[in-house]
């Protein structure tokens, strides 16, 4: 087992029970959220140490509170919304298991927003948000009505709780206003994280590779102990559209482990061969079929 897999599993899945138990998760992140090292990111570019003569922008400090704090203070006539993925693994892993990227989106005062990004360095990322580090974390903010499923037409918006429908999984679609603490989510959103329950919100997405390959390390990793049916079909899919080997190396560059199991992957695989006589049914003679195959009938 490689020590990326093992640092993985140390953040077994604690999934919360309720809204004020998430706040008080993600509070208490923000509160000791430690600069961590940039050894594995691209990324050199950090929050700008100087002021600009001409104006009078004032610069928070490397600590991620402040500078949503600063963010939001530069527009009074819009709002920054934390997005899925750190509300996602605080919800099911707890403040300790968030080490990725952090995802915000502001709705309304875009314009001052860029002006404000601008005067911190912030870059360009390629999906047209904005990209900086601050205290070691990396930090993409995005127009709400920009995001890709939006800007693609795949759904319309409506304001902001329409990002609850752009996310490919369920357990994506939250977002927390920065400045009042109150989430937005979608249905059921607790009660399918409690019951680990994975579901597809919408499939069409920048990345289909890298989403197909994160969604089975879900399963391989034990965060879901649930699938839908949507989300079984679209596993299928999946294992149709992508060999195991194109699974492994796209796991390989983005996590630097691999934890899919060729198994798990051939279970999907041979339920797309009985999709015909329904998911329930084709997903039990899918079953058999692997068990046989690995000798455990």
């Amino acid at each position: 087992m490689s020590s990326g897999h093992s640092k993985t599993l140390l953040h077994k899945p604690q999934p919360v029970d309720s809204i004020d138990n998430l706040r008080e998760r993600v509070a208490r992140f923000f509160a000791s959220a430690k600069r961590r090292s940039n050894s594995q990111s691209q990324l050199s570019l950090d929050l700008a140490s100087f002021t600009t003569p001409e104006t009078d922008i004032a610069y928070p400090s490397t600590h991620l509170a402040e500078f949503f704090d600063f963010v939001t203070d530069a527009m009074p006539e819009g709002d920054v919304y934390l997005f899925g993925g750190i509300l996602r693994d605080i919800a099911l892993l707890g403040r300790s298991g968030f080490s990725s990227d952090i995802d915000a989106v502001v709705e309304g005062d875009w314009t001052n927003c860029v002006r404000y990004l601008d005067s911190l360095g912030a870059r360009r990322n390629k999906f047209g948000g904005y990209r900086l580090v601050v205290a070691g974390w990396p930090v993409d903010i995005w127009n709400a009505k920009e995001t890709w499923a939006i800007r693609h037409g795949f759904v319309q918006y409506k304001g902001i709780a329409s990002l609850t429908e752009t996310t490919v999984l369920n357990w994506d679609a939250i977002l927390m206003n920065w400045r009042t603490r109150s989430f937005i989510y979608r249905p059921h959103y607790l009660e399918h994280m409690h019951a680990r329950l994975l579901d597809i919100v919408l499939e069409e997405n920048p990345n289909p590779l890298g989403m197909a390959t994160r969604v089975f390390r879900h399963l391989c990793l034990k965060d879901a102990r649930q699938l839908s049916i949507k989300a079984a079909q679209y596993l299928a899919k999946c294992a149709n559209a992508y060999d195991f080997n194109a699974l492994r190396e796209q796991e390989l560059s983005s996590y630097g482990n691999a934890v899919i199991e060729p198994a798990v992957y051939r279970l999907f695989e041979h339920l797309k061969d009985y999709e015909s006589m329904g998911v329930r049914r084709g997903f039990g003679i899918a079953s058999e079929v692997l068990r046989r195959e690995l000798g455990l009938d």
